[in-house]
């Protein structure tokens, strides 16, 4: 009987004990972002003051100057940037990584390395190349230019996770739908296609994730004529100092999609990872 409350209670302080950690590594990760929070409506005249102003009266004027100097059309930029080059990754990525998957050809493997070998470069040895290119056929400073750059730098990495997803689908449904005489597209659209959607949300969010917050190539490629969020947020930094209010409201608005992507599509990211995780 004692050995039994002894082991409810021991249980019973396990739980305590990892929730106070869970709550520790909370407050340590919401931390910057509180603060960013509660300095994009504190007013520039207190906002390094000793002591620290604790209680003030919030204000909008960094909002103001943020709208004001065109920072909505860079996050219109990004945000289109990132879903365009994510959705051709989609369209033109899972079929070549089915393919890679199933499909037996000669020199297959070697293809698939070459795919890969892409995407281990480090991207400051990718951009002088595309930028020598894009100059060539007029794709420079182009939406269209940079985009192409966010899709082909993306595919290979997207390629390589959705084949492992594939590979660990059941090879006998697939088989079973061609006894019953379904063509190969009518398989992957109705069996393969449904089976893979949590991985493909989980990869394509990476994709998206990493143009929304990509900066040498927008830097290099877009110029001035395709400014993203990234690029215009070092503007913030002038010769008379940093605009930290600006800066916050800036960086709220760059964590503000992510959060509410990754917020709304958690339940298929996290089937996905899962289902990623399960063979190698």
């Amino acid at each position: 009987m004692s050995t039994g409350t002894e082991r409810r209670q021991r249980a019973a302080r396990q739980k305590v004990a990892w929730t106070l950690l869970a709550v520790a590594v909370a407050l340590l990760v919401l931390f910057p972002v509180l603060w960013m929070a509660s300095m994009m409506v504190k007013p520039s005249d207190v906002m390094f003051a000793r002591p620290t102003v604790w209680l003030f009266t919030p204000t909008l004027e960094h909002f103001d100057y943020v709208i004001e100097q065109g920072f909505h059309l860079s996050l219109l930029t990004s945000l289109a940037l990132g879903a365009l080059s994510t959705a051709l990754v989609v369209v033109l990525g899972t079929p070549a990584a089915y393919a890679f998957a199933r499909y037996e050809m000669r020199g297959r493997d070697d293809l698939f390395l070459f795919i890969l070998a892409t995407r281990m470069a480090p991207p400051v040895c990718m951009v002088i190349p595309y930028y020598l290119i894009f100059a060539r056929i007029g794709l420079l400073d182009s939406f269209a230019g940079l985009t192409l750059a966010y899709m082909t730098f993306n595919l290979s990495f997207y390629i390589w996770v959705l084949r492992s997803f594939c590979r660990d689908l059941p090879v006998e449904l697939e088989e079973a739908a061609l006894l019953e005489g379904w063509s190969r597209l009518q398989v992957f659209r109705r069996v393969v296609f449904p089976l893979l959607r949590n991985g493909i949300i989980a990869t394509a969010m990476l994709c998206f994730i990493f143009a929304w917050n990509e900066f040498l190539f927008a830097f290099m490629l877009g110029g001035k004529a395709v400014k993203t969020l990234p690029v215009a947020i070092p503007t913030l930094i002038t010769t008379q100092g940093v605009r930290w209010g600006e800066m916050a409201v800036v960086g709220m608005v760059a964590l503000t999609p992510v959060m509410i992507a990754v917020f709304l599509l958690q339940r298929h990211i996290v089937r996905g990872l899962t289902m990623g995780a399960v063979k190698g």
